[in-house]
């Protein structure tokens, strides 16, 4: 089509639109039609970037608490730190540390309560790693592994506690447990012997003792999850003697691990895989990814049928014009330009509402990241944050612009395929 005849075109098609009509119903039609798509494209924008800010808001919730970069075996469940590059990861420019870790299913025991965790060693560099992201991590007690000597103790207690490592466990298991700092009752641990094939009595299970130290909350599910511990301890439970079962690294600028991966995994090869902190969860973040793309289809398909609604709008105009659709042809205007014209009045309205809408919908975001509007629950400061997290996307705005500009197009062509120009004439 030329720029001449969609001039031509959409001249027929604003003046149409917007002339005064014989039958005033026509005219509330069409605002009602507009309104549909207004509220449909401006419900995308709103729940499209509240997702957005609730994957940021878990994303830095497990990010905190997640490592940078986490290296683990192809195959089996251990490996051999002596012959672990560890020394070449160190020496990567970015990275700030590496850490080796131990970590495995436990079975735990405390006060008649028995509860399965996952034990994870560590090192006292890799809690200041830890810590140094999320100041507030820890809520009760302290994260020191080895007892304190200059804190005060009772005979019985110092006693009890001979010898005996701390840990610091996540705060649901803690409730679950009813975990008391301040008891002098000991986690029992329970760990299946490597070299035991059957484990069906109490002593093919290595037992260890630890104190609870300290209660640790991430507001994540890694709160039931988790029981940290040193890693000698862990090791001296689980019977791995110079062995690992990941090695955990901690970058300086969080914000490269695009380039940092790819080095990181040429040095370790083949035989290892390393994974950022997005694909450590790559469940959660899928999963949310899919949840996002189906409300998307639902509110779509509500936009959809909003925008169809400019079906009988258009064939109630095309009724009402057929005297100008009778005079336009007499003057020499081919059935095209007239169908074009039409076509364009459709898309003129639905375009109308959608860009009304999207606005509207970016005003809503913009007030709530602004003046956080809308809270969650009562806004006390029980939940992560007190208010609904939101986050425009381009993206986001580009796909609703696509979806009305395609739907809108379908809907306008549908009546205006079917004009009948040989009655139009003769009338």
């Amino acid at each position: 089509m030329s720029s001449h005849n969609f001039r031509a075109a959409f001249f027929i098609a604003w003046r149409h639109l917007f002339s005064k009509k014989k039958h005033s119903l026509v005219n509330i039609i069409a605002i009602i039609s507009a309104i549909g798509v207004m509220a449909g494209a401006a419900a995308l924008i709103i729940v499209l970037s509240v997702y957005n800010g609730l994957e940021d808001l878990v994303a830095n919730s497990f990010n905190d608490f997640n490592p940078d970069f986490k290296i683990t075996a192809v195959e089996g469940k251990s490996f051999d730190l002596s012959t672990f590059p560890m020394d070449k990861l160190r020496k990567v420019e970015g990275v700030r540390s590496v850490e080796d870790v131990v970590s495995d299913l436990v079975l735990i025991d405390y006060a008649e309560k028995q509860y399965l965790i996952e034990l994870k060693g560590v090192n006292d560099s890799y809690v200041k790693n830890l810590t140094q992201r999320s100041s507030n991590l820890l809520i009760d007690g302290s994260f020191d592994f080895e007892p304190d000597e200059t804190a005060a103790a009772s005979e019985d207690e110092s006693v009890m506690w001979e010898d005996c490592d701390y840990g610091v466990i996540g705060s649901r298991a803690a409730v679950s447990l009813n975990l008391n700092l301040s008891s002098p009752e000991l986690i029992k641990l329970y760990y299946p012997q490597r070299k035991h094939k059957a484990l069906a009595r109490e002593k093919d299970m290595l037992k260890k003792y630890l104190v609870p130290g300290g209660v640790f909350e991430s507001r994540t599910e890694y709160d039931d999850r988790f029981l940290f511990c040193s890693a000698e301890f862990a090791r001296s439970l689980m019977s791995y003697e110079g062995e690992a079962t990941a090695v955990e690294v901690f970058l300086k600028n969080p914000n490269d691990l695009g380039k940092v991966q790819e080095q990181l995994q040429n040095i370790v090869g083949k035989n290892f895989t390393v994974k950022n902190r997005y694909e450590q969860e790559a469940m959660l973040f899928k999963t949310m990814k899919t949840e996002k793309i189906i409300i998307f289809v639902i509110l779509a398909f509500i936009l959809l049928i909003a925008i169809f609604n400019i079906i009988g709008t258009l064939a109630m105009i095309i009724i009402e014009k057929k005297e100008d659709t009778a005079v336009l042809t007499y003057l020499g205007a081919d059935k095209s330009l007239i169908r074009r014209g039409f076509m364009l009045e459709g898309m003129i309205i639905s375009f109308l509402g959608g860009m009304i809408g999207m606005f509207l919908g970016w005003l809503i975001c913009f007030l709530q990241q602004t003046f956080h509007l809308i809270t969650i629950g009562d806004g006390s400061g029980s939940y992560i944050v007190n208010y609904y997290p939101v986050r425009m996307d381009i993206v986001d705005f580009l796909f609703v612009f696509a979806t009305i500009f395609l739907v809108s197009l379908l809907v306008s062509f549908i009546p205006t395929r079917r004009l009948n120009f040989n009655n139009t004439t003769e009338q």
